[in-house]
């Protein structure tokens, strides 16, 4: 399996940090992405994103257990339960995204942090976990439009464990998004494509927006190549050459 990943990531106005992180690991054909972002609401929900970030990629980066999503769901129970105590108050929407060099793929998620596929549009796999649509189906673009999105059934906060859900395919490839909210509910489909080319908003008013595209091919040897712009909210685990 060879990877490619871009991390594209701006600043918004709402907080005094940018509380988007991802991080990426690679362990034995293996590869490991999450995304992350803390909530807009409460004072710390930048540093609690990056820890969440941090402990997934380090356990992934530095264990041999074998890939489950059961055994996955046990250790970010027990990364909530150690991160309690320093962010007590912490909330943060995730997206967890793994691949076997077969190209079988997982994600979990919980949360407004989203799975798109993308082949010149954006077609979304996962829908958010919302007061808007918690009721009932709804498409995604009127779920951006309501007010009560924001109002989120399921995340990660500290409060309470709240499993994910679970998303599992026997074969993936092509080009893969995870992404904040910022970017599928705020930005036009075609300021999306721009966003993805490298573009930045000039909104005045705006959230954090991020995403990390992930390029899969079955074909080669396993590598992964990482263009990661200097972020400083991107963490990695690889000997892998970078871009």
């Amino acid at each position: 399996m060879k990877l490619e990943a871009r991390w594209l990531s701006q600043k918004g106005t709402r907080t005094d940090d940018n509380r988007d992180h991802a991080g990426i690991a690679e362990r034995h054909g293996e590869f490991l992405a999450i995304l992350a972002d803390g909530a807009t609401h409460g004072s710390n929900n930048g540093g609690y994103a990056r820890a969440i970030v941090e402990a997934v990629v380090d356990w992934f980066a530095g264990t041999d257990d074998a890939w489950g999503h059961e055994l996955t769901q046990a250790k970010l129970r027990e990364i909530h339960q150690a991160l309690r105590k320093s962010f007590p108050r912490g909330s943060a929407s995730i997206v967890l995204f793994h691949v076997m060099d077969t190209g079988s793929l997982t994600v979990l998620h919980s949360g407004d942090c989203l799975l798109g596929r993308h082949d010149g549009q954006v077609h979304w796999q996962v829908t958010p976990h919302t007061l808007a649509n918690a009721l009932a189906d709804m498409p995604l673009d009127s779920i951006a439009k309501s007010p009560t999105r924001h109002l989120l059934t399921q995340s990660f906060r500290s409060r309470e464990f709240m499993a994910p859900d679970v998303l599992a395919e026997e074969k993936a490839s092509g080009t893969l998004l995870l992404a904040t909210d910022g970017f599928w509910a705020e930005l036009t489909e075609r300021e999306q494509e721009a966003f993805l080319g490298g573009g930045q908003s000039a909104a005045p008013e705006r959230d954090d927006r991020s995403v990390l595209r992930l390029w899969l091919s079955t074909e080669g040897p396993s590598e992964i190549l990482l263009d990661n712009g200097g972020s400083a909210n991107f963490y990695v685990r690889t000997q892998a050459p970078q871009k």
